[in-house]
């Protein structure tokens, strides 16, 4: 007994010691980086990116484009359970949009293993008119790359937003409010029935919807009619 609980006991360690090591692989920087932390309402950085990289994916053969890569830490879930209603908006602008503006592009990915500037053609995303917009998870952790073409020398401001979204608490409260209830709920022919009764109403109401957007044509005799019979 005394030779299997040793033996657990080291597995343990084991296993916890490889743990250990994950996260910490996982938390590496490289020096090269610049990095956001979600700690705030709002964070704001100002990049000029100027890491040389030549033959981008999606850029033409032997082009050489300037990038820069920004980490995102997100919160730890256990630490900052109340955040789980909020969400994060990443924003990328020019500082001067005024002139005439380089293309700059934007790679938004969880790959910590890409070199920086060669996500593939299909992940870059141009800046629309003079920014970019995405949201994410406070508690992920994500690697935002920028590439422009080496000739620009134009400053971007990367920040984050963090924003609250009172329909997670509603639906928080009504799922916890049906998992009470489940067990009556379960046993209720009214419930049954009057489900299934709003279920056939809203299907319905959704083809009638889709005919009359489908065929303009209805909706307009369905107008003339109920011009002419007000009480129909």
């Amino acid at each position: 007994m005394g030779v299997a609980n040793s033996s657990r006991g080291v597995f343990a360690l084991i296993l916890w010691l490889l743990f250990a090591l994950c996260r910490t692989s996982t938390s590496i920087v490289h020096a090269d980086e610049l990095s956001l932390a979600v700690v705030s309402q709002s964070t704001t950085l100002e990049i000029s990116p100027g890491i040389v990289v030549e033959n981008s994916p999606g850029s033409k053969p032997g082009t050489k484009v300037t990038c820069e890569r920004v980490q995102i830490h997100g919160l730890s879930r256990l630490k900052n359970l109340k955040k789980y209603a909020h969400s994060v908006k990443v924003n990328v602008s020019y500082i001067n949009p005024s002139g005439r503006q380089p293309n700059a592009e934007v790679c938004f990915h969880r790959n910590q293993s890409l070199e920086i500037g060669m996500c593939p053609p299909g992940q870059w995303m141009k800046l629309t008119k003079g920014s970019w917009v995405r949201s994410m998870s406070p508690f992920d952790d994500k690697f935002l790359d920028i590439r422009m073409t080496s000739s620009s020398k134009q400053t971007l401001q990367v920040s984050l937003h963090e924003d609250f979204f009172w329909y997670r608490v509603i639906f928080l409260v009504l799922g916890v409010l049906l998992i009470t209830l489940a067990s009556f709920l379960s046993k209720s022919l009214v419930f049954y029935y009057g489900g299934a009764m709003a279920v056939g109403v809203f299907l319905v109401v959704l083809m009638v919807l889709f005919q009359v957007t489908s065929y303009p044509c209805i909706l307009k005799e369905v107008s003339i009619v109920l011009y002419k019979y007000p009480f129909f």
